[in-house]
């Protein structure tokens, strides 16, 4: 059985009114703690193989999310793909607290020019 992108991702044939964020290696609950910089943003959850597919069926997504370091991947193999699919969004990385942030933030726009990188940090209670 043959299985077509549209069933395995529930991406919209059109930019709705809401932003577009695809988060990358994440659930949910992964993002429990930064639904402030996704208010009113539809997220849709997808795997590492298929970014290139998700930005080419949405390529209105305004923003890309990961964690630093996931099971398969890490932010500079995302930063990559990335920069293969020509994206032009914002890139957000989940990390911990940072000693200085700006190094990861530079060599991530070092790999992927263009793109708007930010650091996404929980906060420590």
């Amino acid at each position: 059985m043959t299985m077509r992108l549209g069933q395995i991702l529930t991406l919209p044939d059109a930019a709705l009114t809401e932003p577009l964020a695809l988060a990358v290696g994440l659930t949910g609950d992964d993002l429990f703690h930064f639904s402030g910089q996704l208010s009113e943003t539809r997220v849709e959850y997808l795997p590492l193989m298929l970014i290139h597919a998700a930005l080419a069926r949405a390529p209105w997504a305004e923003t890309v999310i990961t964690p630093l370091v996931a099971e398969h991947f890490d932010a500079m193999d995302m930063a990559a793909e990335l920069a293969l699919a020509d994206y032009r969004g914002t890139y957000a990385v989940l990390v911990p607290p940072l000693p200085r942030p700006a190094i990861i933030r530079r060599e991530l726009a070092a790999i992927c020019p263009g793109v708007h990188i930010e650091l996404w940090t929980r906060a420590q209670h």
